[in-house]
């Protein structure tokens, strides 16, 4: 234990003393300062007690006391320094991650609660008790508070209850799986409800999400049958913004190979929640940013009613997405999309959305490390998933699982529900993938080690 306690204060020390002269900031960065509508209130709130500057002393800070405590739990469970050490190592490997602990973004916090939620369920998976799974409520639904993605953990806990009916080396009264779901849904209900009627005061009763603008972005992304004529004249004029005026977007990404149509659609569909939607969001008529994301987004969400399968072939792109690294410098990608934007150029809102110039080419270089480290993600997101779908099988069927594999199947799942949610509902960021990274970690981890004692047994 003194292992894991001196590499992680020796990562807050790195990141302090490597912080740069002041937070690093993004675009988004303002909705969190401003505590604009569109954004949860967790991290504005977390901000407003902070600073920013205080955020980027805290974040680093916070993140290695959660993972010092994640080591603690891991130790308690199985008496094993060296698995502790490497899970540790593994959650600060990634360059990216430290860069959050500087920038104000919600990433940085959501990795923590995520680093809480994982030491929780270690514990829950050796010792399950009503009481712990409170715990887990309490810290998901801070979670959804930073970002939405927290959500997505909701069923996660749910199957935690469920595999505990008859863990493994004795049994228990199927009685206590509904004291589990009780558990695990009253508190994250007051949480979200708490921060719900939170929010219409802090914004006059006029909360917003980002939900709209996801909602209209992956509308005039795919084809769908054209919507009956509305007698509402601002809905009718932005189904046909989404009929006819985007429909050039549509036509480009279909002339694109695969590897290239993933790439353009990440930005098309960032894009089409900002610039590129400039001219529908003026139609709307509305002057309130709510209003107009809700009118805009009541739009989007009826024309994905129509192709439903469009909209999943949509997701099943960005899910993919979401395990690339590096897209831009794979070997085969990128000579491809430089070949197809030479030939095609000038792509529709081009300006608004690859941030050009009219006289800038684009060129992107290769790299033949991207390959093999493709490989590996590859390999991990095929475990991982096997993971998942084992926890979500012994879930149904209840056969009893050891702790091992249960912690590993649950940050598995954990991993893989967040990234679907955020294929459904947002863009394929390798970004939203880091901020799931301890999970991915967490699971190969107890994988490996399962496998291990039961080689041994």
């Amino acid at each position: 234990m003194p292992a894991v306690i001196t590499l992680c204060a020796a990562y807050a020390a790195y990141c302090l003393f490597s912080n740069p002269p002041g937070p690093i900031t993004t675009p988004d960065s303002v909705h969190y300062l401003n505590m604009t509508p569109i954004v949860p209130l967790g991290y504005p709130f977390f901000l407003k007690l902070t600073g920013a500057r205080g955020a980027i002393v805290l974040q680093p800070i916070i993140y290695a006391a959660v993972l010092a405590w994640l080591g603690r739990e891991i130790v308690r469970a199985t008496r094993n320094t060296w698995l502790a050490t490497a899970v540790i190592a593994g959650c600060m490997i990634l360059p990216q991650i430290r860069d959050y602990h500087a920038s104000i973004l919600s990433e940085s916090l959501f990795l923590s609660l995520l680093v809480a939620l994982l030491a929780l369920n270690v514990r829950f998976a050796y010792h399950p008790t009503w009481r712990l799974m409170v715990a887990i409520a309490l810290t998901v639904g801070a979670s959804a508070l930073v970002r939405r993605t927290g959500f997505a953990f909701v069923p996660v806990m749910l199957v935690m209850g469920l595999l505990q009916r008859r863990p493994a080396g004795g049994s228990r009264p199927q009685a206590h799986v509904a004291f589990f779901f009780v558990a695990a849904l009253a508190p994250f209900a007051v949480i979200v409800g708490i921060e719900q009627a939170i929010a219409s005061m802090v914004h006059a009763g006029a909360p917003s999400s980002l939900m709209g603008r996801h909602m209209f972005a992956k509308a005039a992304l795919i084809d769908a049958r054209p919507a009956a004529p509305s007698d509402d004249p601002v809905r009718r004029a932005i189904d046909a913004q989404l009929e006819t005026h985007l429909a050039p977007i549509r036509e480009m990404l279909s002339r694109a190979p695969d590897r290239v149509r993933g790439v353009l659609s990440i930005y098309y569909e960032t894009c089409l929640q900002g610039g590129c939607a400039d001219e529908a969001r003026a139609l709307t008529r509305e002057s309130s940013e709510a209003r107009q994301t809700a009118v805009l987004g009541a739009a989007g969400l009826a024309r994905l009613r129509r192709a439903p399968i469009n909209f999943l072939e949509l997701t099943w792109l960005h899910y993919r997405s979401l395990w690339t690294v590096d897209r831009l410098r794979h070997p085969d990608t990128a000579p491809a999309l430089n070949q197809f934007l030479a030939a095609h150029r000038p792509l529709p809102y081009e300006h608004y959305a690859l941030a050009l110039g009219p006289d800038r080419t684009l060129s992107f270089e290769p790299s033949a490390h991207v390959r093999y480290a493709q490989i590996v993600m590859s390999l991990v997101a095929l475990l991982t998933g096997a993971l998942a779908l084992a926890a979500l099988a012994a879930a149904i069927a209840a056969p009893p699982l050891p702790p091992a594999f249960v912690v590993a199947s649950i940050a598995a799942l954990t991993a893989h529900a967040g990234l679907l949610l955020t294929a459904l509902l947002a863009a394929g960021f390798t970004r939203f993938l880091l901020g799931l990274w301890p999970a991915l970690v967490l699971a190969c981890a107890f994988g490996a080690y399962g496998v291990k004692l039961k080689v041994k047994s």
